[in-house]
């Protein structure tokens, strides 16, 4: 680990274990603050396993399951843990003073903490144990946190008194279970937004209130089911009303912007005005369609990719929703680009889509697909495309057609019953004579001939030659004064311009369309020299065929 990093782990781990100390310092004879105990206590431990110093990671976690036992209840507080609570935040400040000289005396003292904690809450031993731990916690949690939810929308007072709530809806995203127990993750998805925009000066409005107290009972519907055992139900009055709430508060989704053409803002009186058309554009009107429609394209095909994994109504009625936003959005980018054609179909399956029916959300999927190819069709054999009855369900991508002439063999020849061709021995003889082919009936009439014909003397030229090399080198001096044939004249050499040897215009666009499909593609971090030749190739693009 570089020294660099080392001091930054050093300092940022220093000010979460003095948070720790803090909240058991000022914890007046009872357990400390556990929820802020706990978010201190995980991120030391993902500290410390990010900068690989595991001894200190091991103290974290020991004293993040203790504090979750006592925030389940499953571990009471008592003098005996307070102390190990105080000894191993002592030895953490120790630790962290000589993680620079890490050796056997640190490794054992992390270890000695470690074990006492582990005697107040032991680690699971299996995933059968852990998976219970985790629902339990869950429980809990969605529990209080629907009891605050639900007082906060019967006596609404300054948002900054539900931050505490909102900060704890944003810790349970981060628990992988919580997305195989919907609607539960659909209810926190809202609510973490509706936190977004409190925290940038949202009011409270009576919307919003009702988001709250109808979310709080799906919450704590969902608690109780936890707490029996069952999973939470996917369908009820309350959900329901959960999803009318958060419909209300949402007012629909985002438009696309208009594209208004430059000509509709100037008097057409034939008089010059301050802006005119470019003689060569760089782009033209469809390709500068298919660029803005793309990301247009790709999120509508997410959201018909949920809607086919959702099952509860909450999760459905957002993404119905959605969906004929979206639709309704590309139907508003065609016909500001003025595609009229498509324009229309997708203002067709947008009612559809918004009921989330089958057969609408195969077209737009189709459609979508359609016009994210990076050599894609244009837009009016996508038009013809999607309105040919019986259209296949997959997407068939075009590919350049390719001659490749006459075939070599008959295919007739190939029969299994075909008699195979006898090829006499003597054809095959060392000695036979080669075929002679005349070069000039190579050649189609009228057109130059690869092969140019020797000029007139080049036979006598030939057996001068023979003459002067059996005559040894000093005969070769004799072509200085005469030489066999008239010398040729050679042209300057040829000057390709540079231009000629790269990517320009639309040629450069497909190609920093492909990169950026490589790039979405790629799991790990861009590779620099491929986003450098993607930012080479735009300002290429920019360029005139």
């Amino acid at each position: 680990m570089s020294s660099g990093l080392l001091d930054f782990f050093t300092l940022e781990a220093s000010e979460y274990v003095e948070h720790l100390d803090g909240l058991v310092a000022t914890a007046r004879g009872g357990p400390p603050d556990l929820h802020a105990f706990v978010r201190h206590a995980r991120a030391l431990r993902g500290s410390a396993t990010m900068a690989k110093v595991g001894g200190i990671a091991d103290v974290a976690v020991a004293l993040e399951r203790a504090a979750h036992g006592l925030q389940t209840g499953t571990l009471p507080w008592s003098d005996a843990l307070r102390g190990a609570f105080v000894a191993a935040i002592d030895d953490l400040k120790i630790l962290l003073r000589g993680v620079r000289s890490w050796g056997a005396a640190e490794t054992g003292r992390a270890a000695a903490r470690t074990q006492e904690l582990a005697s107040f809450a032991p680690a699971a031993t299996s995933a059968a144990t852990a998976a219970p731990y985790a629902i339990s916690f869950l429980a809990t949690e969605t529990s209080e946190i629907a009891r605050a939810l639900l007082a906060f929308a019967e006596n609404p007072t300054e948002p900054t008194a539900l931050a505490d709530t909102l900060q704890r809806v944003r810790a349970l995203r981060g628990i992988a279970l919580l997305k195989d127990l919907p609607p539960l993750p659909e209810v926190v998805g809202a609510l973490d937004q509706m936190a977004k925009t409190l925290e940038l000066g949202g009011a409270v409005t009576p919307a919003l209130r009702s988001l709250f107290s109808t979310a709080a009972v799906v919450l704590a519907d969902g608690s109780i089911a936890l707490t029996r055992g069952a999973r939470p139900a996917t369908s009820s009055d309350s959900l329901t009303a959960f999803a009318a709430a958060a419909a209300a508060v949402a007012g629909g989704a985002v438009g696309a912007d208009d594209i208004v053409p430059i000509s509709a803002l100037f008097p057409d009186d034939g008089a010059p005005g301050l802006v005119s058309a470019a003689p060569t554009p760089p782009t033209s009107a469809a390709q500068r369609f298919r660029l803005e429609v793309v990301s247009h394209a790709e999120h509508l095909r997410r959201l018909v990719s949920d809607a086919a994994q959702a099952v509860d109504a909450a999760t459905r009625e957002r993404l119905a929703r959605e969906l004929g936003g979206a639709a309704r959005a590309l139907a508003h980018l065609s016909t500001s680009f003025g595609e009229t054609p498509l324009a229309a179909f997708f203002e067709e399956q947008r009612a559809q889509a918004s009921l989330l029916a089958g057969a609408a959300l195969h077209a737009l999927d189709h459609a979508c697909q359609l016009l994210s190819a990076p050599h894609g069709k244009t837009t009016a054999e996508i038009v013809r495309v999607l309105r040919a009855p019986g259209r296949e369900a997959g997407v068939v991508i075009a590919t350049p057609a390719v001659d490749i002439g006459r075939p070599l063999v008959d295919i007739a020849t190939l029969a299994p019953d075909a008699e195979p061709p006898i090829v006499a021995a003597a054809a095959l003889a060392p000695d036979a004579e080669p075929a002679m082919v005349d070069i000039a009936s190579l050649a189609p009439d009228g057109e130059p001939s690869l092969v140019s014909r020797a000029p007139a003397g080049a036979g006598s030229s030939g057996d001068a030659l023979a003459a002067m090399l059996s005559s040894g080198l000093a005969g070769l001096r004799g072509l200085e004064e005469t030489p066999l044939a008239e010398p040729a004249t050679v042209g300057s050499d040829v000057v390709v311009p540079i231009e000629d040897l790269v990517y320009r215009g639309r040629d450069a666009l497909d190609r920093a369309i492909e990169l950026r499909v490589l790039l979405k593609q790629a799991p790990d971090a861009p590779d620099p020299a491929m986003l450098a030749e993607l930012f080479d190739l735009l300002e290429l693009a920019a360029t005139s065929d």
